[in-house]
């Protein structure tokens, strides 16, 4: 796998992980730039208290 490059993975639990972000625009519902990291988990299940990003609260 080329480790610079953009990718999504996605894992057995359903977690959404975005590596080698930055260059990736990531946007709301309206259009608007959200700041990103890096590296990055989008919430998937709606329980995160940090959405878009997961927090790890489907854990809990």
């Amino acid at each position: 796998m080329d480790n610079t490059k953009p990718t999504i993975q996605i894992s057995k639990t359903g977690k959404v992980t975005v590596l080698n972000a930055k260059d990736i625009q990531l946007l709301d519902a309206e259009g608007n730039e959200i700041p990103t990291r890096n590296r990055f988990s989008l919430c998937n299940c709606g329980k995160t208290g940090d959405a878009p990003f997961c927090d790890g609260s489907h854990n809990g």
